[in-house]
């Protein structure tokens, strides 16, 4: 057990009361501890294979076991300048080795890439990875269990995708959770930083939309996510949501919820290289790797999204709590080492 939880654990386990608002819990800090997310992956490693070189690659990631059929698929899409899964290889771990196939365009050459082009080079990288996944392991994916998970410019380019998935020759999502959205404007300047989201009120207004960021990503995730709020109102209260996970402190131990907040990564991802090959063989640990960015907001924040999202997604019950405003687990983000809850999270409604 990670240092950081054993003295929480300890309090649990003696019966000791705590005094904490009534969203925290002892059960919601179990469920989603880095015990019970260690239990979720229940695959022993991982497969990687690759299609396509520079910003036409894509990365798939599959768990790696024989047999398997009718897995739900994630489409990532990365933040501006995240073309190495390192960044985020904690979460991709987890996914993957949990059951699902995962595939992460990089859409990009560096800075050199339009974000006018985005949309469309990603699109095309993840359906030629899709194709190459279904020719190589026939009936693996089930396209109808769909996740579309954007991290920053991930996020516009998820919901572009989302607006016209068939012409991309990609599966429409049955979920869509967008990380700290960005824009072109935080990227370019000039013609180049001009909007590439498309009009997003034509989404489907069944389809349900989580958008997170941290409260102290003031720059990018918070003012995108209010307006891209704003402009979801047709979709019904219990299909959307915002959430603003915030900074916090317990003695010299500061938790800070800026844009870099979901990011979790993993040294066994690290593919600096779009155009060089890459190891095939991903082996699991029983760990996640320590870094000052795997903390509370993610156990109990951006993984708890992700993860609920994809269950539901593979044919599991609607999680009607990730979009309630009153519901504990979307304010409860966990217990500081001696034993206080973090800062609850804040959930906004533009459309009330």
């Amino acid at each position: 057990m990670p240092q950081f939880f054993k003295p929480l654990a300890l309090l649990i386990l003696l019966g000791f009361s705590l005094a904490t608002p009534a969203s925290a819990s002892p059960e919601l800090a179990a469920r989603y501890s880095p015990e019970a997310w260690q239990t979720r992956r229940i695959h022993s490693g991982v497969q990687v294979f690759s299609v396509g070189e520079g910003p036409a690659r894509a990365y798939v990631f599959m768990p790696d076991a024989s047999g398997l059929r009718g897995l739900p698929l994630v489409l990532f899409q990365h933040g501006w300048l995240g073309m190495n899964p390192k960044n985020f290889g904690g979460l991709i771990d987890l996914v993957v080795r949990r059951g699902a196939v995962l595939i992460y365009p990089v859409y990009q050459d560096g800075d050199q890439t339009a974000p006018q082009a985005v949309t469309r080079l990603a699109a095309q990288a993840a359906a030629n990875a899709l194709a190459e996944t279904e020719k190589r392991y026939p009936r693996l994916i089930d396209r109808s269990r769909t996740l579309y998970w954007g991290f920053s410019m991930g996020s516009s380019i998820s919901l572009n995708i989302a607006l016209q998935p068939t012409s991309f020759g990609l599966p429409a999502p049955r979920a869509l959770l967008l990380l700290a959205p960005g824009d072109a404007h935080h990227v370019a300047k000039g013609e180049r930083a001009q909007s590439i989201i498309g009009p997003v009120e034509r989404l489907p207004a069944d389809l349900p939309v989580v958008i997170a960021t941290g409260a102290a990503d003031t720059g990018i995730g918070v003012p995108t996510g209010r307006a891209l709020a704003e402009r979801l109102c047709h979709l019904p209260a219990s299909r959307r949501n915002l959430i603003l996970f915030p900074s916090d402190s317990d003695g010299e131990r500061r938790i800070t919820a800026g844009h870099g907040s979901p990011g979790a990564p993993d040294s066994r991802y690290d593919f600096p290289d779009s155009r060089r090959p890459i190891t095939t063989q991903i082996a699991g640990t029983s760990e996640f790797e320590p870094s000052g960015s795997l903390n509370l907001l993610d156990y109990y924040g951006y993984w708890r999204l992700t993860m609920r999202l994809l269950d539901y997604v593979d044919g599991g019950e609607f999680p009607g709590e990730l979009f309630s405003r009153n519901a504990a687990e979307n304010r409860f983000l966990g217990y500081w080492p001696g034993g206080q809850p973090y800062k609850e999270a804040e959930i906004e409604d533009p459309c009330s």
